[in-house]
């Protein structure tokens, strides 16, 4: 099933019976698709509620606007946008060779979504595991690892977009204004996948949804809200906004 209507779309997003499509568990310990199996977007009921918790946890030791001016900061040294998102974060959480996490969080990140492993990307997940901590924590060490993985695609994916979209603006614009028209217009994720209560696959198009509403779902909606939204706008801002000054 497609759904490509707004009110259809956010029915769905607030029904708890429909959840993610589950991931296999049982995975060697390290390994991308171990870490797919214990993250809270792939997870449902009691399950996904303690692990968002912990992500929510870790996000909210994080401050938004200390985010942004770090964010612009880098982007005013020239640094590669697929660079930022991950190395504010990690520089955030107190990681101290940002340099080795931005390179295994893109080798992560690569099959992240789709549940397609690599060697590469089970040795960035063990890189990973040793980079973040808390040392002997394993649940947090997993939700810091969420948020940097979700701030990589997610964040990473709006800002090419909003950058391609401000190079074909004539007139003046502000970047809140030209984020939000890009999450609205040309978000980084084009479908958002769920399983109802009785099995059958929903497929949302992002894009169709949002088509002529003010209110975007691309953030989702309902009873699972990217609890990172914020953070992400934050950083985003942070760095449209340099890029518009060096424009």
């Amino acid at each position: 099933m497609r759904i490509t209507d707004h009110a259809a779309a956010r029915a769905v997003l607030s029904d708890p019976s429909c959840v993610p499509p589950p991931v296999p568990s049982g995975a060697p310990f390290g390994t991308l698709a171990w870490l797919r199996s214990q993250v809270s977007r792939f997870a449902s009921g009691a399950e996904h509620a303690e692990r968002r918790a912990l992500v929510e946890e870790c996000l909210a030791a994080l401050d938004p606007s200390a985010l942004r001016s770090a964010a612009a900061t880098r982007a005013a040294r020239g640094a590669e946008i697929m660079e930022i998102p991950a190395g504010v974060l990690g520089e955030a959480l107190g990681i101290d060779d940002t340099g080795a996490l931005v390179r295994a969080v893109d080798a992560a990140a690569t099959g992240y979504l789709s549940g397609d492993g690599t060697p590469e990307a089970d040795a960035a997940v063990a890189t990973l595991l040793g980079l973040v901590g808390p040392a002997g924590d394993l649940p947090r060490a997993v939700a810091r690892i969420t948020v940097l993985l979700q701030a990589h695609g997610a964040t990473t994916g709006l800002l090419r977009n909003a950058v391609a979209r401000l190079a074909g603006e004539s007139a003046p614009t502000t970047a809140g204004r030209l984020l939000l028209e890009t999450l609205r217009r040309d978000p980084p994720l084009l479908v958002t996948k769920r399983v109802d209560a009785h099995g059958t696959p929903i497929e949302i198009d992002l894009v169709a949804a949002n088509d002529g509403h003010d209110e975007h779902l691309t953030f989702g909606h309902g009873v699972r809200p990217c609890p990172g939204a914020e953070h992400a706008m934050a950083i985003a801002t942070g760095v449209l906004e340099t890029n518009m000054e060096l424009r």
